[in-house]
């Protein structure tokens, strides 16, 4: 996939995504709502955040590294690191609203992300650049 779609596909999905999470938010009451609405509106915000993440992450990376690197490698790069960030935001959010967030919750969220990250860059296999 060509980077470029792959930045418009992004964008769109996010649009989306951000369109559906402002619905849950004007349509229903967290008061009366059932299981359901609060799937939807975790899903909605992780695919929000997620998608915002990832695109910011890849522009940042384009715009600030000095270094050339390849635009695929930045966006898988800003995609995973968009993706451990908004599953600690998720939880985060989970745990407050049963009132179990506490600061070493998001100490332990965060300790795991970086070892997770940490795994990833020193397993990753080199590869021949084409």
């Amino acid at each position: 996939m060509q980077i470029k779609i792959y930045n418009f596909a992004m964008l769109g999905a996010t649009i989306v995504a951000w369109l559906g999470f402002f619905l849950v938010i004007g349509n229903f009451d967290p008061n009366q709502a059932n299981m359901a609405v609060f799937v939807f509106f975790y899903v909605s915000l992780f695919l929000s955040v997620l998608g915002s993440l990832a695109i910011l992450g890849f522009w940042w990376r384009k715009i600030w590294r000095h270094k050339k690197e390849l635009s695929y490698r930045s966006a898988a790069e800003s995609f995973r690191q968009a993706i451990i960030f908004s599953i600690i935001l998720i939880i985060a959010l989970i745990l407050q609203s049963s009132r179990l967030l506490t600061w070493w919750n998001i100490l332990l969220l965060i300790i795991v992300a970086t070892l997770f990250e940490f795994l990833v860059l020193v397993f990753r296999q080199p590869k021949l650049d084409k």
